[in-house]
């Protein structure tokens, strides 16, 4: 009876392992191969899985409030729902290039493939444009100073900045540096 179990347990373990082969692995890493689609309520982007295997129309997920547009050749962390390649969703993304360097044990960022990031350190939020304006939308709240050219030989403080007084201040009177 025990010799007759065994060998039953081993046949299944064969046919399981047989059907996993088939299966394959439930996650594969890939590369974009176009932009991302992004007319559709989800994100869909074209991948390649394999030296062999291109796939279209691959979902593409982000946390909630996180969404970005990665550029072509961006990895991707690809899952197979049940192990089928026909289901595949992307649930990461990241590109090797203009991945972010040097965070801090703590740190997060926002970034973009212009060199524009929202660096979250320990010594407070840093905030590079990469060379472009800013875009506001809305009323701006400070509270603390707001310093204009910071730590340049003109920088001017809002707090501390004080022009002329009666006519002579009706914006004839230009900012005196270091005030």
């Amino acid at each position: 009876m025990s010799a007759m179990l065994e060998a039953r347990v081993a046949m299944l373990e064969r046919q399981i392992d047989a059907l996993m082969r088939r299966r394959g692995s439930p996650f594969a890493l890939a590369r974009t191969t176009l932009a991302v689609n992004d007319t559709g309520s989800v994100q869909t982007v074209q991948a390649q899985l394999d030296a062999l295997s291109t796939r279209d129309g691959i979902p593409l997920l982000y946390a909630y409030g996180v969404t970005g547009s990665p550029p072509v050749a961006a990895d991707l962390h690809v899952a197979f729902l049940d192990g089928d390649r026909s289901k595949a969703v992307a649930i990461a993304s990241g590109h090797q290039t203009y991945r972010l360097r040097g965070l801090g044990l703590g740190d997060s960022a926002l970034y973009d493939s212009r060199g524009a990031y929202v660096w979250l350190t320990s010594a407070g939020p840093a905030v590079n444009c990469g060379g472009r304006p800013m875009l506001i939308t809305g009323d701006l709240h400070v509270t603390g100073a707001v310093i204009g050219n910071y730590g340049g030989s003109d920088q001017v403080g809002l707090l501390s900045h004080r022009h002329g007084t009666g006519t002579s201040a009706a914006g004839t009177v230009a900012p005196t540096a270091g005030t």
